[in-house]
């Protein structure tokens, strides 16, 4: 039963005080200019700051520092890549998405280093990822993929399979039929690692401006509405926001992702349920879900399913979906039948941004100055990081091998011109949806439905 008593409002940032900061207004000079104070944003900063300490850096952001999905996200710190590594294996070769994947499984610590060497306590603790099956129709899908991470080469050190009741020993959950477990993943409290990423490259001389909505990025200029900034560098780093830019509108689309949370769960609750290493959850399902057990005791569980919103608008009242928000409270409470009581407190969400071939970028032109990184399709914890320190070594010119990743110089095409990117996105949706339901109903795969699905993607 779904009653309406969640605030409205991101978990993460309930009852927080925003550092102020200013407008940018008139005109200034710098020699990097980073439009977008997400984690792309700020990690590219971050690391110029080392590798290059002489620039002067400024950061420009539409609303306030973490506004976008950097401050609102369902904080997995994840290794695996929006891309899968067969794929960048036929487009790029075994040798660069192994490079690309070693480098992803470094990054989750990373973070966390980062985090800990400079005293951001974001709640980082690296306890892996589960995915449950939890009808037997998910368990030969998770099974193959594992197969296909073993036949390229990964152990079970990367991802393993685990059997019922390997699963039951790490989350009591309604159903599993098993599940695959990998240790390359870390919960964060996402707010928490934005803000304190913010304050550490504000502290060493970047300057942030906010409410500084930009109309126009060219060559080594940056427009907003009350200012103007020339820069030898310019890095485009406002993922879903792209498609709000006249030059970007159809290089991304802005997919919307929603979570709950609920209120924090006893002691008894927790000993019922396990989850002691706060490992990141997702069942089986063909439709993104994705869970963690905060560092206070609640569960944070999102998913996918809402509407793409027609010619990629991005509006707040998007965030919020009275459907989804219910299936996501009946799926928790489905999966935790001990808490068929609970109250959820809080419910958010946002868009996120999907390349029209699911790849990241980190991308710099040497003759123009303009660079851009993004496409995360969600998964962008981590792998901004990657493509901030990428694109921070191509600026600082260091020959560093990330300099030559698969990330670098990629260009996605173009998404369908409207009617037909509506029309394709929430027919994707309803596919996979109606695979979901079918599953379900039969306990058998829907393999014909999802490669229906996957070749309208293609």
């Amino acid at each position: 039963m779904y009653v309406q008593s969640a605030r409205a409002t991101t978990l993460w940032q309930d009852g927080i005080v925003r550092t102020s900061r200013q407008e940018l207004r008139g005109a200034h000079s710098f020699d990097v200019a980073i439009v977008g104070g997400g984690y792309t944003g700020l990690w590219t900063a971050y690391y110029l700051q080392q590798l290059a300490p002489s620039l002067k850096i400024a950061i420009i952001e539409a609303n306030y520092i973490g506004f976008g999905g950097s401050g609102r996200n369902g904080g997995w710190c994840s290794a695996f890549l929006p891309m899968s590594p067969s794929e960048m294996m036929e487009q790029h070769g075994r040798e660069a998405m192994l490079f690309a994947q070693q480098e992803m499984f470094a990054t989750v610590d990373e973070v966390g280093e980062v985090a800990q060497r400079e005293s951001i306590e974001c709640d980082f603790h690296k306890g892996g990822t589960i995915t449950s099956a939890s009808n037997p129709a998910h368990v030969q899908r998770l099974r193959d993929y594992v197969s296909d991470w073993q036949k390229l080469g990964f152990g079970p050190d990367v991802l393993r399979w685990q059997t019922a009741d390997d699963i039951s020993e790490r989350i009591s959950v309604s159903r599993t039929f098993g599940g695959v477990y990998s240790p390359h993943c870390a919960v964060i409290n996402p707010w928490k690692l934005v803000s304190g990423l913010a304050d550490v490259v504000e502290r060493r001389g970047a300057e942030i401006f906010v409410n500084s909505s930009v109309i126009n990025i060219s060559e080594r200029n940056v427009t907003t509405r009350a200012g103007h900034v020339t820069a030898k560098w310019v890095v485009r780093a406002v993922e879903s926001f792209g498609s709000q830019l006249n030059s970007t509108k159809r290089s991304i689309a802005p997919l919307y992702s929603l979570m709950v949370a609920t209120e924090p769960l006893s002691a008894e609750a927790w000993k019922s349920i396990g989850w002691n290493n706060r490992e990141t959850f997702a069942d089986g399902r063909n439709m993104v879900t994705y869970a963690q057990r905060t560092a206070d005791g609640r569960i944070a569980f999102g998913g996918r399913g809402a509407p793409y919103h027609f010619a990629s608008r991005i509006k707040p009242k998007f965030d919020f979906h009275r459907r989804i928000h219910a299936q996501l409270e009946d799926t928790v409470r489905e999966t935790f039948p001990q808490l068929n009581n609970v109250s959820f407190t809080h419910h958010w969400g946002g868009p996120v941004g999907a390349p029209r071939d699911w790849h990241a970028y980190a991308n710099v032109d040497r003759s123009t100055g303009l660079c851009a990184g993004g496409g995360y399709v969600g998964d962008g914890v981590a792998l901004s990081n990657l493509v901030g320190r990428t694109i921070a070594h191509q600026i600082a010119d260091t020959q560093n091998p990330l300099t030559r990743s698969l990330l670098v110089g990629h260009q996605s095409k173009n998404w369908e011109v409207e009617p037909l990117r509506w029309i394709g996105i929430n027919g994707l949706l309803t596919l996979t949806d109606w695979a979901d339901r079918k599953e379900q109903r039969t306990k058998r795969a829907a393999s014909r439905t999802i490669a229906l699905r996957d070749g309208l993607l293609g």
